[in-house]
C-alpha cells in the first residue's frame, strides 16, 4: 500500500509545514499554509496557532483577521500560551463587529477541529 503525505499524522504534517515555512532552500508559504491547515483540522493546537499567524500576516494566504483570530482562539482554548499572546495582537487590528464574528467562527472551529478528551 502506498502512503501519501495527506495520510500522515498531524505532527508529520506540522513538520512539513515548518520545513516549507522556515527552510531557506525549501521555502514555500503556500505549501506551508496547506500543511498547517491539514494538521490544524486534525486538532493539533500548534498548527492551529501557526495557521492563525499566517492568516494574520497574510503569508501564503490572503490576510484575514477573523480567521486568524478564530484559529488562535481554538489553540488558546487548548492551553497554548503563544496562541493567547498572538490573539491579543490580532484583536488590536479588529473592530468590535469583527471580534464578534471571529468568536462565533472560533466556536464552530472548536466543535469541528478539536479532539475530545477521552475518559
Amino acid at each position: 500500500m502506498v502512503m501519501y503525505a495527506e495520510d500522515r499524522t498531524c505532527i508529520t504534517q506540522f513538520e512539513l509545514a515548518e520545513m516549507f515555512e522556515k527552510d531557506d532552500s525549501a521555502r514555500d508559504y503556500r505549501s506551508a499554509f496547506q500543511w498547517y491547515s491539514q494538521s490544524a483540522k486534525q486538532g493539533y493546537r500548534r498548527a492551529q496557532h501557526r495557521l492563525g499567524g499566517m492568516y494574520a500576516r497574510g503569508t501564503g494566504v490572503a490576510q484575514n483577521y477573523i480567521k486568524a483570530y478564530a484559529w488562535c482562539k481554538v489553540s488558546a482554548t487548548q492551553h497554548s500560551r503563544r496562541a493567547l499572546l498572538k490573539l491579543k495582537r490580532i484583536e488590536s487590528h479588529m473592530s468590535a463587529r469583527q471580534i464578534k464574528d471571529a468568536r462565533k467562527l472560533s466556536r464552530q472551529y472548536f466543535e469541528i477541529y478539536t479532539i475530545p478528551a477521552t475518559l
